[in-house]
């Protein structure tokens, strides 16, 4: 499975600066480095869109289940809690798997500042369907 980390990241990834970084047993870990396109706004300071941290859910998502069970995953259902302002820093993002079926997964997700791994910014679950079997 660390085929994986070999993997070129989407377009859309490599636009946001995500990339993953390391297979952990049971979770996968990523790392966003976000580049200036994904602040959300600058008032009442600098912050990161709402869309790139759900994009880091999706993608985190996805790794955790493809690291459990390989299979193809297309998501079907994303939610996104967004706990705190995140600043246009560096992030830690941890995806777990919770259920890998024959048809359906679900992962969770929590995203931190790279420096400050115990202060959530936001956390995630999203749903995936087996494309491939």
């Amino acid at each position: 499975m660390s085929d994986l980390l070999t993997e070129p990241p989407s377009p859309l990834d490599a636009a946001i600066g995500l990339t993953a970084v390391e297979l952990l047993g049971d979770a996968v870990l990523l790392r966003l480095d976000p580049p200036g396109e994904a602040l959300g706004g600058l008032t009442p300071r600098p912050f990161l869109h709402g869309g790139a941290l759900a994009t880091c859910v999706d993608t985190a998502g996805w790794y955790a289940l493809e690291h459990t069970s390989p299979g193809g995953w297309t998501a079907v259902d994303l939610r996104c809690d967004f706990l705190r302002l995140a600043a246009p820093v560096a992030h830690r993002v941890v995806a777990r798997c919770v259920s890998a079926g024959r048809t359906l997964g679900t992962a969770d997700v929590e995203i931190t500042a790279w420096d400050d791994p115990e202060r959530l910014v936001a956390v995630g679950r999203a749903r995936y369907i087996r494309a491939v079997r």
